[in-house]
């Protein structure tokens, strides 16, 4: 369980230190577009860029927001309650999310395999689609990773009170 727990954190970790690299590459992309608007032409489908890597930096950062914590949470009221009942909420909410984000996950690999097969390109850079819909797929399929994880903790927090 150490060594799972260990390699979700340390995934999670890098896909995060990608999508902060993909919001410098954004950084880089709208100010080239601009300096070069200005002074020759503008980057030829700078908006689909932009588009298809914020999907991917969303994507690759929930993970580790979630590790961190750093999503919302109810923890002031939770936190008056029992560590038993702290488990059982934890453990409700992880089986909730999970299974949201296990469909989430579902759908974006069945949406990028119909992408893939129908040929869908976006509309001035002509990229294909279906490789970043399987990048949101990676991501979310990370996040439930992180979401078993904190499921099971949650579960072994309720048994054991």
């Amino acid at each position: 369980m150490a060594f799972f727990d260990r390699f979700v954190r340390l995934l999670s970790k890098f896909c995060d230190q990608m999508a902060q690299a993909g919001v410098f590459a954004v950084f880089l992309l709208i100010v080239g577009n601009i300096l070069l608007r200005k002074l020759w032409k503008p980057i030829y489908g700078a908006y689909d860029y932009v588009c298809f890597m914020a999907a991917i930096v969303v994507a690759f950062a929930l993970a580790n927001c979630a590790v961190k914590k750093g999503h919302i949470q109810v923890e002031m009221l939770v936190a008056r309650f029992s560590q038993r009942a702290q488990g059982i909420i934890g453990s409700f909410t992880g089986i909730l999310s999970l299974g949201i984000f296990s469909l989430i996950t579902w759908q974006c690999i069945v949406l990028g395999n119909d992408m893939r097969l129908a040929g869908e390109t976006s509309m001035t850079s002509l990229l294909p689609f279906y490789p970043y819909i399987y990048a949101i797929a990676f991501g979310c399929g990370l996040l439930c990773l992180v979401i078993l994880l904190d499921l099971i903790k949650s579960l072994v927090k309720a048994v054991k009170g």
